[in-house]
Protein backbone atom coordinates (compact mmCIF):
# COMPACT_ATOMS: atom_id res chain seq x y z
CA UNK A 1 0.00 0.00 0.00
CA UNK A 2 2.88 2.21 0.48
CA UNK A 3 2.62 3.19 -3.54
CA UNK A 4 -0.83 4.68 -2.95
CA UNK A 5 -0.99 8.64 -2.66
CA UNK A 6 -1.99 9.81 0.72
CA UNK A 7 -5.80 10.17 1.48
CA UNK A 8 -7.19 13.06 0.32
CA UNK A 9 -10.91 13.88 0.25
CA UNK A 10 -10.82 16.66 -3.15
CA UNK A 11 -9.27 13.26 -5.24
CA UNK A 12 -12.55 11.98 -4.96
CA UNK A 13 -14.98 14.28 -7.77
CA UNK A 14 -17.98 13.36 -8.63
CA UNK A 15 -18.51 11.09 -11.65
CA UNK A 16 -19.14 12.87 -14.76
CA UNK A 17 -22.64 14.24 -15.97
CA UNK A 18 -22.96 11.80 -18.93
CA UNK A 19 -26.32 12.73 -19.23
CA UNK A 20 -29.46 9.82 -19.92
CA UNK A 21 -28.41 8.15 -22.67
CA UNK A 22 -24.90 7.86 -21.49
CA UNK A 23 -26.16 6.71 -18.19
CA UNK A 24 -28.12 4.07 -20.02
CA UNK A 25 -25.13 2.66 -22.14
CA UNK A 26 -22.87 2.74 -19.28
CA UNK A 27 -25.67 0.47 -17.04
CA UNK A 28 -26.38 -1.70 -20.15
CA UNK A 29 -22.60 -2.24 -20.88
CA UNK A 30 -21.66 -2.78 -17.09
CA UNK A 31 -24.60 -4.83 -16.33
CA UNK A 32 -22.94 -7.30 -19.73
CA UNK A 33 -20.18 -7.72 -17.76
CA UNK A 34 -20.99 -7.87 -14.30
CA UNK A 35 -24.11 -10.07 -14.59
CA UNK A 36 -26.65 -8.65 -11.70
CA UNK A 37 -25.02 -5.50 -11.28
CA UNK A 38 -27.46 -2.47 -9.92
CA UNK A 39 -27.51 1.00 -10.80
CA UNK A 40 -26.45 2.25 -7.02
CA UNK A 41 -23.15 -0.53 -7.54
CA UNK A 42 -22.42 0.79 -10.88
CA UNK A 43 -22.76 4.81 -9.09
CA UNK A 44 -19.97 3.17 -5.77
CA UNK A 45 -17.84 1.56 -9.07
CA UNK A 46 -17.67 5.33 -10.43
CA UNK A 47 -16.72 7.08 -7.59
CA UNK A 48 -13.80 4.80 -7.19
CA UNK A 49 -13.20 4.60 -10.88
CA UNK A 50 -12.56 8.58 -10.20
CA UNK A 51 -10.79 8.85 -7.28
CA UNK A 52 -8.25 5.73 -7.97
CA UNK A 53 -8.87 5.51 -4.19
CA UNK A 54 -11.31 6.36 -1.52
CA UNK A 55 -12.75 5.78 1.89
CA UNK A 56 -16.32 4.85 2.38
CA UNK A 57 -16.89 7.64 3.77
CA UNK A 58 -16.07 9.76 0.67
CA UNK A 59 -17.94 7.91 -1.58
CA UNK A 60 -21.38 8.01 0.78
CA UNK A 61 -20.41 12.00 0.01
CA UNK A 62 -19.89 11.38 -3.88
CA UNK A 63 -23.43 9.22 -4.40
CA UNK A 64 -25.30 10.35 -1.38
CA UNK A 65 -26.11 6.88 -0.01
CA UNK A 66 -25.98 6.03 3.23
CA UNK A 67 -23.08 3.94 5.13
CA UNK A 68 -24.96 1.14 5.40
CA UNK A 69 -25.86 1.12 1.26
CA UNK A 70 -22.06 1.74 0.62
CA UNK A 71 -21.02 -0.72 2.49
CA UNK A 72 -23.13 -3.10 0.62
CA UNK A 73 -22.38 -2.55 -2.42
CA UNK A 74 -18.95 -1.97 -1.82
CA UNK A 75 -18.91 -5.61 -0.27
CA UNK A 76 -20.99 -6.59 -3.65
CA UNK A 77 -17.96 -5.35 -5.87
CA UNK A 78 -15.07 -6.65 -3.75
CA UNK A 79 -17.45 -10.30 -4.44
CA UNK A 80 -17.09 -9.31 -8.43
CA UNK A 81 -13.78 -8.59 -8.17
CA UNK A 82 -13.79 -5.45 -9.30
CA UNK A 83 -12.85 -3.65 -6.24
CA UNK A 84 -10.48 -4.26 -3.13
CA UNK A 85 -10.78 -2.99 0.55
CA UNK A 86 -7.77 -2.53 2.39
CA UNK A 87 -6.79 -0.55 5.93
CA UNK A 88 -5.17 2.53 5.23
CA UNK A 89 -1.49 2.08 6.81
CA UNK A 90 -1.70 5.89 7.76
CA UNK A 91 -5.05 5.47 9.92
CA UNK A 92 -6.17 2.13 11.31
CA UNK A 93 -9.64 2.87 11.48
CA UNK A 94 -9.89 4.17 7.74
CA UNK A 95 -10.57 1.41 5.00
CA UNK A 96 -9.24 2.60 1.37
CA UNK A 97 -11.34 1.18 -1.49
CA UNK A 98 -9.43 1.03 -5.01
CA UNK A 99 -9.93 -0.65 -8.02
CA UNK A 100 -8.88 -4.21 -8.76
CA UNK A 101 -6.48 -5.21 -11.94
CA UNK A 102 -10.09 -6.46 -13.45
CA UNK A 103 -11.68 -3.13 -12.09
CA UNK A 104 -9.36 -1.09 -14.03
CA UNK A 105 -10.10 -2.93 -17.60
CA UNK A 106 -13.29 -1.34 -17.29
CA UNK A 107 -13.19 2.27 -17.01
CA UNK A 108 -12.16 2.68 -20.68
CA UNK A 109 -14.83 0.29 -22.16
CA UNK A 110 -17.19 2.70 -20.29
CA UNK A 111 -16.32 5.81 -21.40
CA UNK A 112 -16.77 4.38 -24.90
CA UNK A 113 -20.16 3.31 -24.21
CA UNK A 114 -20.82 6.71 -22.82
CA UNK A 115 -19.00 9.00 -24.80
CA UNK A 116 -16.56 10.35 -22.67
CA UNK A 117 -12.79 9.88 -21.53
CA UNK A 118 -13.94 11.96 -18.24
CA UNK A 119 -14.63 8.86 -16.60
CA UNK A 120 -10.75 7.65 -16.54
CA UNK A 121 -9.52 10.74 -14.50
Amino acid sequence: MADLPAPDAAICPPAPNIGLMGYERVTTEMGKAVPGITAEQIQTFIAVVRSGRCSQTEICKITGFTRQATSRHVAKLVLAGLLVQRRDPESGRRRVVRLTALGRLIPATLAKFAGTAAMSG
